[in-house]
C-alpha cells in the first residue's frame, strides 16, 4: 500500500513531465501575445535608431527641392557626397524668412522657418499664420521661393515656386504628391511637366496665376500643357498655385513696390547725371 509520501512524489513527477499542448487555444494566445510584444519592442528600437537618419534625409530632400527651383542642382549628378553638396549650396545661396498675411517680415529664425509647413499654417487663424519665404541671393540677383500645398485626385500635393525679382516671372517649380496615379497624375513630379513653368508670367492681381490646359492647345505666357489622363491632378496644381499665391499677395505687392521705388531712384540719379 502506497503511503502519502509516495503518492505526492508521483503527482509531482506527473506535473514535471506533462507536455504543453501546442495545439491548444491557450498556447496560441500566449504565443501571439509574446510575438506581438517582441515585434513591438523591435519596431520601437528600430524607429528610434533610424529617426535621426530619417530627419536628415527629409531635411536634405527639402533643401534640394528649394535649390532646384532656382537651378542650383545642375551639378548634383557629378558629386560624390550629395547630402554635403546640398547642405553647402543651400547655405551659400538661401536665406529663410517668415512673413504675415500682409507681407511683413516676422521675427523668426532661419531654423524655425525651415520647419514651417504651409499645411499646418493654413489651419491657423489668418492673423496667426507664418508664411515661409526662401530668398536666393546669387551675386546681385534675388529670387523668392514660396511653399505650396494643395490637393490632387487621391491626396495632398505640394511643392515650391520661385520668382525672379520682378515677382512676375516664374524661375522654376517643384511638385510632389502623396498618392497620385503612376503614369498619370504622378507625372507632376517629372522634369518635362515642371520645366514648362519656367519663364511663365503670373497675372498682375495673382487671381489665376497659371492655366493648365488640355495638351495640344495653343500656349501663351500664362498657360502650360496638362497631363494626359491626369486632368484632376493638373487642375489641382492650378488651384494650388492660385490659392497659395493669394496667401503671399501681401509680400509680392511689397517687393514689387520696393522694385518700383528703386527704379524711380535710379532714374532720378541718371537724370541728375
Amino acid at each position: 500500500m502506497e503511503n502519502n509520501s509516495d503518492i505526492k512524489n508521483k503527482q509531482d513527477s506527473n506535473v514535471k513531465h506533462k507536455k504543453i499542448d501546442i495545439n491548444g487555444s491557450a498556447y496560441t494566445v500566449i504565443y501571439s501575445v509574446i510575438m506581438v510584444v517582441v515585434v513591438a519592442v523591435l519596431l520601437t528600437v528600430a524607429s528610434t535608431a533610424l529617426k535621426p537618419a530619417q530627419k536628415l534625409n527629409q531635411e536634405i530632400e527639402k533643401k534640394e527641392n528649394i535649390l532646384k527651383t532656382v537651378g542650383k542642382t545642375a551639378d548634383i549628378a557629378n558629386v560624390k557626397n550629395k547630402a554635403e553638396y546640398i547642405k553647402n549650396e543651400y547655405g551659400k545661396y538661401i536665406r529663410a524668412a517668415a512673413t504675415d498675411i500682409n507681407g511683413n517680415f516676422l521675427d523668426v529664425s532661419d531654423s524655425i522657418v525651415f520647419t514651417l509647413e504651409l499645411k499646418r499654417e493654413l489651419a491657423k487663424p489668418e492673423a496667426e499664420r507664418q508664411l515661409p519665404v526662401f530668398i536666393c541671393k546669387d551675386g546681385e540677383q534675388l529670387r523668392y521661393i514660396f511653399q505650396l500645398h494643395g490637393r490632387g485626385l487621391w491626396g495632398s500635393i505640394w511643392g515650391y515656386i520661385a520668382f525672379e525679382s520682378d515677382m512676375h516671372t516664374i524661375a522654376g517649380v517643384v511638385f510632389d504628391h502623396e498618392g497620385e496615379t503612376p503614369g498619370l497624375g504622378a507625372e507632376i513630379t517629372t522634369e518635362i511637366f515642371q520645366k514648362q513653368f519656367e519663364n511663365k508670367k503670373i497675372d498682375e492681381d495673382n487671381s489665376l496665376p497659371i492655366i493648365i490646359q488640355k495638351p495640344g492647345g495653343e500656349l501663351n505666357s500664362h498657360t502650360v500643357d496638362g497631363i494626359s489622363g491626369g486632368t484632376i491632378t493638373s487642375k489641382g496644381v492650378q488651384q494650388m498655385l492660385a490659392d497659395n499665391l493669394k496667401l503671399y499677395k501681401g509680400f509680392i505687392t511689397k517687393i514689387k513696390s520696393q522694385n518700383n521705388n528703386n527704379n524711380i531712384e535710379t532714374n532720378d540719379k541718371n537724370q541728375e547725371l
